[in-house]
């Protein structure tokens, strides 16, 4: 270990795989551990100078939080793209040996390290999310089952709720029996999984009024105290982009590019990076958009949503809209400061 100046570890639950090489690039170090507790002890004899490698993952940011706290450096590196630099079948040696490789790719950026509140900022947001899919998934099946007896459900979950308690309330002459035990089973899932939201969305809410960085990014119009929290857990990702077109991109709500030959091409919405942030914003800016009047606003900002709508309709307004507050949301991010709809501008001579 004394030559090894870069270490890459395979994470895995309780077997991991290290592989390290020297400051030549040439691999001096193997070792497998079989146990978590045999890493860990691995670990705490590790010492700078020494750079650690690992990949995102279940469990990378606790590691990556350890390894820094004992001065160590640690790096993340996104899964996806490290799969690129893998040769041959998949193992633990191989993984770890496209991790070094990937450790010299420029295209490559590093994942920041999350620190323990924002990745428990983010677990609200994921149980959230598995619950909305749930519940979607739930409100689908009632909608399915019900067609094939003839009763179809107008849009909307009020629709959906009026529809089941009045069935269920006074059931027709084909609604008895198992059929309607299951009816009642189904409808009581939809019902927990709608408060299990509610309790969510308050619980974000509130944190949101707690935290200053997302009471400033609730100012944008569009972005909620859902959107806000999101993008908060999201602020050490805004430092790794130069400007605020790249930030945007790197959640996909830019066109699709096509290029060759000197000739730029353009299409549709990429939908890259991550796709939770990019719905809630998008939704967001949806609900703005609906609710704007049809006569000339007064404000700039409303004027340019109405002109949007006009070229682009609802969905491609909506569009340009998250991709407007994604940029404004980097300046927030990285260099502080509050939102202002219409920036005062200096007066000749002032």
């Amino acid at each position: 270990m004394e030559q090894v100046t870069t270490l890459a570890v395979d994470l895995a639950k309780e077997f991991f795989f290290a592989v390290g090489e020297d400051a030549t690039g040439r691999v001096c170090f193997e070792r497998e551990f079989r146990s978590r507790r045999a890493f860990e002890r691995f670990l705490k004899g590790l010492s700078g100078p020494l750079e650690v490698i690992l990949e995102t993952g279940s469990g990378a940011h606790y590691w990556a939080r350890r390894l820094r706290a004992q001065g160590v450096e640690a790096r993340l590196l996104p899964a996806q793209r490290v799969c690129e630099h893998r040769s041959g079948h998949k193992n633990d040696r191989k993984d770890a040996r496209a991790l070094l490789r990937a450790r010299r790719d420029e295209a490559i950026h590093p994942v920041p390290v999350k620190s323990a509140a924002a990745l428990e900022l983010q677990a609200v947001h994921r149980v959230r999310s598995g619950w909305l899919q749930r519940r979607t998934a739930v409100a689908n099946q009632l909608r399915g089952v019900l067609a094939e007896h003839g009763v179809v459900i107008a849009r909307g979950e009020a629709a959906l709720r009026r529809r089941l308690e009045a069935l269920l309330g006074s059931p027709p002459e084909w609604l008895n029996g198992d059929f309607h035990a299951l009816l009642a089973e189904l409808e009581a899932e939809y019902r927990a999984l709608g408060d299990r939201l509610a309790r969510a969305d308050a619980r974000l809410k509130r944190l949101a009024a707690e935290d200053p960085q997302s009471r400033r990014l609730a100012t944008l119009r569009g972005v909620g105290p859902i959107g806000a929290t999101a993008l908060a857990c999201k602020a050490q990702q805004a430092e790794r982009f130069a400007n605020a077109r790249q930030f945007a991109a790197y959640f996909g709500v830019v066109p699709r590019q096509h290029s060759t030959g000197g000739k730029t091409r353009l299409g549709r919405m990429s939908r890259q990076g991550d796709g939770y942030v990019r719905r809630v914003l998008v939704s967001g800016a949806q609900a703005v958009l609906q609710k704007l009047p049809a006569e000339p606003g007064e404000a700039a900002d409303t004027r340019r949503l109405q002109r949007w709508r006009a070229r682009h309709g609802t969905k491609g307004a909506a569009v340009r809209l998250a991709n407007r507050n994604l940029r404004i949301a980097w300046v927030l991010l990285t260099r502080g400061g509050s939102y202002e709809p219409e920036p005062r501008r200096a007066l000749p001579g002032g």
